[in-house]
């Protein structure tokens, strides 16, 4: 048995240089191409974003449009049977209610209540909670407008049913809101006053050439549904007080709200507020844009 040290020295066992069985080389193949290949994923993966992510389920959709419409026609409906007395109907909606509770709701109304859902929650998988909007019919101008109940629903497509019946809830409230962007106080008759009175005529019932109050490249078509219109006041923007009050001159652009009376052919009147930009051109002013007021 040969034990020349320099025979037997440490070698690595996947050498490819000595000479080895066939089984041996197929190991060494094996390691070899597991070695060279790693590199290779590596920069794959490196060019395909990094490294993939662990399979956890399909993403949750946030998206229940249809069913949330669905939802909120459904408590519409059940919202007016009970504020109707509708009891055929409440005791298909509220499968729940007991025939004595019924017994306390009210007498049904001569005219049928309207009804708006204002907001649908989703509780879980078939779980929702609508608030809906009630307007009762009203005799007394000091009776209550509108009232607000919650109402939780279960079931999915057109088949709902109420866990129980309505809450009323506290009635909606507006937020802080910023300053107003007009001035309180209005605008004296100057030739910007003829010119919002001269287009709100023309505007809303036709009376005059409306083209003759816009500004060149500006244009929307007369609506004219009324009678005649009154313009009660007109105030400017904050910061367009002293152009407003100011003679027209050439270029300059001021934002106001026209605030106006329009009465229709049945002889109703419907106030209104509507937001102008003008825009002065050879000492006459001219509406520019109806825009919206501006931005605080």
């Amino acid at each position: 048995m040969n034990t020349d040290p320099e025979q037997v020295r440490a070698e690595p066992w996947f050498s490819p240089v000595r000479p080895r069985r066939a089984r041996t080389i197929t190991v060494q193949l094996i390691v070899w191409l597991a070695l060279l290949s790693g590199p290779a994923a590596l920069f794959a993966q490196l060019n395909q974003g990094g490294p993939s992510e662990t399979a956890t389920g399909p993403e949750r959709s946030t998206d229940h449009g249809p069913a949330a419409v669905a939802v909120a026609g459904w408590a519409e409906r059940a919202i007016a049977a009970y504020a109707e007395g509708d009891l055929d109907t409440v005791r298909v909606l509220y499968p729940t209610v007991t025939d004595r509770q019924l017994d306390e709701l009210p007498a049904s109304p001569d005219a049928p209540v309207r009804v708006g859902t204002v907001a649908v929650e989703r509780l879980g998988e078939q779980w929702w909670q609508a608030t809906v909007a009630l307007y009762p019919p009203r005799t007394d101008p000091a009776a209550t407008a509108v009232r607000y109940l919650t109402l939780t629903a279960h079931g999915q497509g057109t088949t709902w049913a109420a866990l129980d019946l309505p809450a009323e809830a506290g009635t909606w409230t507006v937020g802080e809101l910023p300053a107003p962007p007009y001035a309180p106080g209005r605008l004296a008759d100057s030739p910007l006053t003829e010119t919002v009175a001269g287009w709100a005529a023309a505007y809303l019932t036709g009376q005059g050439e409306l083209d003759r109050y816009l500004a060149p490249d500006t244009a929307h078509p007369p609506v004219a549904p009324y009678a005649r219109v009154e313009v009660t006041g007109v105030h400017a923007a904050e910061h367009d007080q002293e152009r407003a009050a100011a003679p027209p001159g050439e270029g300059a652009t001021v934002s106001v709200r026209a605030d106006l009376v329009a009465t229709d052919h049945n002889g109703l009147t419907w106030p209104m507020s509507y937001a102008l930009e003008l825009t002065s051109r050879g000492q006459r002013w001219e509406v520019s844009a109806l825009t919206h007021p501006p931005l605080t």
